[in-house]
C-alpha cells in the first residue's frame, strides 16, 4: 500500500452499500442543478454497469470484451477528470485530495493493464477485476460524498460553465476519437488525372518527349523560345536556333566558314581530319562522305 493509500484509507474508510447509495441520491440531487456535475455522476454510474456485465460473462470473448469496453468509458472518464476536474479540487479545496485522485485513477489503470495478461476464465482474472471494482467503488464514494459537493460550492458561476464545456472536450476527445487510422488514399486512376490535353491549342502535337506541362510544343516535344523568354541555346530548355533558317546559299555558306566552321549547322562538306579539307566533291557525291572531284 502506498503513502496516498494509507492516506485515502483513514481520510475515508472503505464505505457500505447503504453509504454509498447515500451519497449517489445526493449528488444526483444536487447534479440536476449543476450541469457541469451531471455527466461526471452518469459515467461513474456506467463504469460500474461496465463492471458487473465483465463479471457475469460467460464466455472468454465476452469478458475480454467487456473489459475492452470498460477501459474505453474509464479512460476517457478519467482523463476528463485529470484535466479539468482535479486542478480545481487542488485550487479550491486541497492539494491531498487531488494528489489522492490522481494516484487511484493511475493505480486502477495499472491493474487494468495486469488484467489483460490474465486468462479471462480463470479464478485469478475474476480476483482481479472484483478487487478493480472495490476501487472503483471507493474512489467514486470519495468524489460524490465530499470532493464534488465541496466543489460545487466552491467554484464561481463562470468556472463550473467552463468546466461543463471543457469536461466535454476532454471526454469526447478519447472516447469518441479514438478511430481507427485513416486508410492510405488509392493511387489515382487514369480517369482522376486532369486532362491537361483538353487545355492545349488544338493545333499542338505532343509525343512521349514533351512534359504533361500544360504548355504547347512543336511536334518533336520541344517548346519554342519564345514560351520560356529564352535566349539561344539550352536555356529553360529552350531550342537551339537554326543558323540557315532564312538565309540564302551564299550567308549560309558565308556563316560555314566564318563562325561554326567544320563539323557545325553549316554547309561545309566535312571529309575528316587532314583529308580533302574544302575540296569540291563530284557533282553527284555526298557532301560529307563524298570523293574529289575531277
Amino acid at each position: 500500500m502506498s503513502f496516498l493509500d494509507r492516506i485515502a484509507a483513514a481520510v475515508a474508510p472503505a464505505a457500505s452499500d447503504e453509504a454509498r447509495g447515500e451519497a449517489r441520491r445526493h449528488v444526483q440531487q444536487l447534479a440536476s442543478a449543476e450541469p457541469w456535475l451531471a455527466p461526471i455522476v452518469d459515467q461513474h454510474k456506467q463504469i460500474e454497469s461496465l463492471v458487473l456485465e465483465a463479471i457475469n460473462a460467460n464466455t472468454a470473448e465476452a469478458r475480454t470484451e467487456g473489459m475492452r469496453q470498460l477501459a474505453v468509458v474509464l479512460t476517457a472518464h478519467s482523463t476528463a477528470e485529470e484535466a479539468v476536474v482535479y486542478p480545481d479540487i487542488s485550487e479550491f479545496d486541497t492539494k491531498t485530495y487531488a494528489a489522492m485522485a490522481y494516484e487511484e485513477h493511475a493505480m486502477t489503470k495499472v491493474q487494468l493493464a495486469k488484467l489483460e495478461k490474465i486468462n479471462p476464465m480463470s479464478e485469478e482474472w475474476q480476483e482481479k477485476l472484483r478487487h478493480i471494482e472495490g476501487a472503483l467503488q471507493q474512489h467514486m464514494y470519495q468524489e460524490e460524498k465530499s470532493w464534488l459537493p465541496a466543489l460545487s460550492q466552491a467554484l464561481p458561476e463562470e468556472e463550473k460553465q467552463r468546466i461543463a464545456a471543457r469536461y466535454a472536450e476532454e471526454y469526447d476527445r478519447y472516447r469518441n476519437g479514438a478511430q481507427e487510422p485513416s486508410a492510405a488514399p488509392s493511387p489515382r486512376t487514369v480517369s482522376d488525372q486532369p486532362n491537361i490535353d483538353a487545355a492545349l491549342p488544338a493545333d499542338t502535337h505532343q509525343t512521349q518527349a514533351m512534359p504533361r506541362d500544360g504548355r504547347p510544343g512543336a511536334p518533336d516535344g520541344v517548346n519554342t523560345q519564345a514560351q520560356f523568354n529564352a535566349t539561344d541555346g539550352s536555356d529553360a530548355g529552350a531550342p537551339y536556333p537554326n543558323p540557315h533558317t532564312g538565309k540564302s546559299d551564299a550567308e549560309r555558306e558565308d556563316m560555314g566558314n566564318t563562325v561554326l566552321g567544320h563539323g557545325g549547322q553549316s554547309t561545309i562538306g566535312y571529309h575528316g581530319s587532314g583529308r580533302l579539307g574544302d575540296r569540291k566533291v563530284k557533282p553527284d557525291g555526298n557532301v560529307n562522305s563524298g570523293s574529289p572531284g575531277d
